[in-house]
This record gives structure tokens, sequence and C-alpha cells, in this order.
């Protein structure tokens, strides 16, 4: 009996005992729970917040890399379409944005700085164009009034000469109109500044030096003009009618009577004046030596024979062709302004000047 009573006793405080062990574990399982709970939603809280500042972080990064990188390109737009007037970067960033802000801005002064040095090439080979140009027009009209005053003496001391001859050998009146019209004759190149006159001008000095002529060689020389009324205002260099009239004279004769003609016409293009003689005629090889020298623009050449070339070593010869298809030439601004025709040997020849109408 009292071994029971024992047992019964340890039964009930184990039993007590393991009660109060579990009411303990329970409480502290309730408050472990609790605890886990709060840490729980805290660790969330805690990994949201972190996922948005990583979100803000990423959209910022993005954003200054982006932003930098649109205007590049909106910039790099402008200057494909030929706009170089865009605005600099000046990035003060050392990462690669900010190089490559440098590298664009550095492109884009090269570019600005070639732009102008080509502009300024450009305006510098325009000034040396038009210097070019004034030049070659300064030196044309030098080459005109060389050649001008080339011929403005030629025939001097022939017509003072003949002067003289008549003095001694006639009356005074008929010297006395000689020497008006040899007066004349010069006054036309000595008074005159322009250097260019009209055909009809040039038509009248032509008349004072065939009467000159005629006065020199008597019966030998008959000239004919063709000339129709109110088409000879057209403009060309002085003295270019009369050398071309002496030279039909000098070669037309040929020891025996000389027939010159001088004819214009008039069409829709061009003023075209003849002069024609009836002499020796004019060698081929000769008319292509003084037109190719007066091509080049030489003035007379001493190497290159005149018409006429018999009287070479004559210092009172007329000036050469070549001087007069320079002028012609030089004034008009085309090679097609003189042409001679040669009619064959013994046939003549005839000189052709076609004036551009205007």
């Amino acid at each position: 009996g009292k071994s029971l009573r024992c047992y019964s006793m340890l039964q009930s405080e184990i039993s007590q005992l393991n009660i109060l062990f579990m009411q303990k574990n329970a409480k502290l399982y309730n408050e472990y729970r609790d605890n886990y709970a709060f840490m729980t939603r805290v660790s969330i809280g805690f990994i949201f917040v972190f996922f948005m500042l990583v979100l803000a972080v990423l959209y910022f990064s993005v954003t200054s890399i982006m932003k930098p990188l649109a205007d590049i390109s909106a910039v790099a737009l402008r200057v494909a379409n030929r706009d170089f007037d865009v605005p600099l970067f000046n990035s003060t960033a050392r990462d690669e944005i900010g190089n490559i802000c440098r590298a664009f801005d550095r492109m884009i002064i090269s570019i600005r700085e070639y732009i102008d040095t080509i502009w300024e090439k450009a305006l510098q080979e325009t000034e040396l164009k038009e210097k070019e140009i004034e030049m070659r027009e300064l030196y044309a009209d030098a080459q005109l009034r060389a050649l001008q005053n080339q011929i403005n003496p030629h025939f001097l001391f022939n017509t003072l000469n003949t002067g003289v001859q008549l003095a001694m050998m006639e009356g005074a009146d008929k010297t006395c109109f000689f020497m008006e019209q040899v007066a004349d004759f010069f006054r036309y190149n000595i008074q005159q500044k322009s250097q260019t006159a009209t055909i009809d001008e040039e038509l009248a000095l032509v008349d004072n030096f065939v009467y000159i002529m005629k006065v020199r060689f008597g019966d030998r020389l008959q000239f004919v003009k063709d000339v129709p009324a109110g088409v000879n205002t057209q403009s060309l260099p002085r003295m270019t009618l009369q050398p071309l009239v002496e030279n039909c004279i000098k070669h037309g004769l040929n020891g025996s009577k000389g027939i010159v003609v001088l004819k214009i016409k008039t069409d829709s293009f061009f003023t075209k004046i003849s002069i024609s003689d009836n002499g020796c005629g004019f060698p081929p090889e000769l008319r292509k030596k003084i037109l190719d020298a007066a091509l080049a623009d030489t003035g007379a050449d001493e190497s290159v024979p005149d018409a006429g070339a018999e009287e070479k070593n004559d210092k009172n010869t007329g000036t050469g062709l070549i001087n007069v298809i320079t002028r012609l030439r030089l004034y008009f601004h085309r090679s097609d302004v003189f042409d001679i025709l040669a009619n064959g040997e013994g046939n003549g020849t005839t000189f052709l000047i076609r004036i551009p109408n205007v």
C-alpha cells in the first residue's frame, strides 16, 4: 500500500510538471511565433523599400545615360542635315558619356573650321578669278591700245612726201585741198580719245585716204564703194578699214590699173564688210600664217611675212594685216570676225569682216 501511494504521488507530480512545462513551452512558442511574424513583416518591408531604391537608382542611372545619348542623337541628325549651327555639350563628366560628348564637340568644331576654311578658299578663288578676268580684260585693252598706237603714225611719211611733191609741182589750190585731206586723216587719229569708231567714221577716213592715193596714183587706181544707207552705226576698232584698203591698193595695182571694191551687206546676224582687189592674189600659206599669228594674239610679228612680202624692207610700207586682225578679235572676242578669201593667183584678194549685230 505504501508503495502505491508513493507511485501515485510521483505520477501526480510528474503530470503537474509536464503541464507546467507544456504551458511554459506554449507561451514561448506563441512569443516566438509572434516575433517571427513581426520579423517577416519587417523583412518584407525592408525588401520592398530596397527594391524601390534599386528601381530608383536604375531609373536615374538609365536616365543619366539615355538623355545625353538622346541629345547626341538629335544633334547628330541636325548635323546630318547640314545644320552645323548646333550647341556644344561642354560636358564635364568623367565617364564614357562625357568622353563621347567631348569627342562630338571636337568633331563639330573641326567641321566648322573646315567649312570656314573651304569658304575662305572659295572666296579667295572667286576673288582671284575676278582679278584674273579683270587682268585679262585690262591686258586685252592694253593690247588693243598698244596695237592702236602702233597703227596711228603708219601713213605719215608717205603722205607728207606726196604733199611736198605736189606743193613743188602744182598750184596752191590743189595742194591746199590735198593737205586738208591729209590733215583730216591725221586729225581722225590724234584728236579722238576713243579707241573705237562707227563704220561711217571709218568710211569717211577711207574717203580721205583714197583721195590721197588717187593724187598719188592717178588713173591707175579705181575705187568702188557699195554702201547702203542707215546701217553703218556699228562700232569697231579705229583704223580698221583704211589699212585694209591700203593693202589692196598697194598689192592690187600690181604695175597696172587696179580696182578696189568696198561693199557692206547686212543680214539678221552680221554686218559684213568686204574689201576686194584685182591684184596678184594671196598665197594660201601666207594666209594661214597671218590668221594663225593673229589668232595667238601676238600682234605684228616680224617673223611672219605680211602681204606683199617683197616690200618688207620698205620702212614706209603699211602696217601689217596681223595688227588689224588681232585688234578686231580682241575687240569682238571672237576669232571668226575676220577672214581672207583668196581667189587664186592673179585673181585678187577679198578681206571679209563679220561684225555681230547687237
